[in-house]
């Protein structure tokens, strides 16, 4: 009896040691959630900073163009698109708090790839020069798969973590394709990384030394939400570095089958007359051969005069035409529209695309009988409103 109660009490014993072991694991997992709560909310703050700092230096240079309507008009442009940065940050703080427990979802979408390109290219050529570092965009006209706002918020950290950690140089913001992927790179002339730093340089709160720039030095967490966001969309995500020579960070993302997104709507745009407008040639073109592939007879222009000249060279009226807002001259897409209607004298179905989704160019479109797709267009969301367009015609 007096073995089976010693017995019954080490057991016990061990028991209790465990149970303490584990109460004080807990503690330190609370003390240290607790404390990475603390610092994110310190990084929160210190991304947040960016789109205000841009809005600043738009608003000044809005002071110095009283009398050139045209450049205060891009400049309220590249300041509504801050605000919609600001925007998607805001929804990233209250994101990147939720990736733990899986409530963050990707909303998978088929898109153009240059038009997150065009958006970037914007906001981050004025955010390099004030810096002090020149920033460029290679075009792309790939179509991809995934979630367009999650992939927006991982370009940002790397653009913004190449630029924290570059003091001279440039940024330049790209891609390759590669089989059925589309590799998306972001490439600098920073400090580079230490072959020993790369396996840990996604983790939280990792930051490497950037005496550089030590007084605007963050806590790291871009990196580690690049990860993250990188894990929710399924894109294999890399970095290669040399000390001192830069670095080039890789994010493969599908590239989207066109074709098989629209395969069964195909014979009802077949033989029918598109005009495409567009001021960006490589847009043109990729819309071109979108629209190709459906059996659609293309005519593409970037301005008013090009669009008369190849409607009377080619002898075709279009049954539908798809133009830009913005375009690179004195018309806006509607008013482009507007002037073909008239000298036309026909009153066909148009679609505007746009990035600016206020409540004015909503109010025009409607006035004009048009339709509208806002940035980035869908391609099936597209085919879907020409076939309805063409029945209706």
């Amino acid at each position: 009896n007096s073995h089976s109660f010693y017995a019954f009490a080490l057991k016990q014993r061990f028991i209790n040691e465990s149970l303490v072991e584990q109460l004080a694991l807990q503690k330190d997992i609370a003390e240290q959630a607790n404390a990475d709560k603390s610092k994110f909310l310190a990084a929160a703050s210190h991304d947040l900073r960016q789109p205000l700092q841009a809005m600043s230096l738009f608003h000044g240079e809005l002071l110095q163009y009283n009398n050139n309507a045209k450049k205060r008009e891009q400049l309220m442009n590249r300041l509504g698109e801050s605000i919609s940065s600001m925007k998607d940050l805001f929804k990233g703080v209250l994101d990147v708090s939720r990736f733990e427990v899986g409530v963050v979802k990707a909303e998978m979408k088929t898109f153009c790839i240059n038009d997150l390109f065009n958006d970037l290219c914007h906001e981050y050529n004025m955010r390099a020069k004030s810096e002090g570092l020149s920033f460029r965009s290679a075009p792309c006209s790939a179509i991809v798969y995934t979630d367009p706002v999650l992939l927006r918020r991982i370009v940002r950290n790397l653009l913004e973590n190449s630029i924290h950690y570059t003091s001279r140089g440039s940024i330049l913001l790209g891609c390759r394709r590669k089989s059925n992927a589309l590799v998306l790179q972001v490439w600098d002339t920073g400090i580079g990384i230490a072959p020993e730093n790369l396996k840990n340089i996604f983790e939280k709160f990792k930051q490497l030394n950037n005496p550089a720039k030590e007084a605007v030095k963050g806590i790291g967490l871009g990196l580690s939400v690049v990860k993250q966001l990188s894990a929710v969309l399924g894109c294999e995500l890399s970095v290669q570095s040399v000390l001192g020579g830069g670095s080039v960070f890789s994010l493969r993302i599908p590239v989207a089958d066109i074709k098989n997104n629209v395969i069964e709507i195909k014979d009802n745009l077949n033989l029918s007359t598109v005009l495409v407008l567009d001021g960006d040639k490589n847009m043109l073109s990729e819309m071109q051969n979108m629209l190709s592939s459906w059996g659609c007879d293309v005519l593409s222009a970037t301005d008013i005069d090009t669009a008369l000249s190849v409607i009377k060279s080619t002898d075709k009226v279009p049954d539908v035409i798809i133009s830009d807002y913005q375009l690179n001259h004195s018309l806006s897409g509607i008013q482009l529209i507007k002037a073909l209607r008239l000298k036309l004298k026909s009153k066909f179905s148009a679609i505007i695309v746009s990035a600016d989704v206020s409540a004015e160019i909503n109010e025009e479109v409607n006035k004009n009988a048009l339709a509208l797709l806002h940035k980035p267009v869908n391609p099936v969301q597209l085919a879907t409103l020409l076939r309805f367009l063409l029945s209706s015609s």
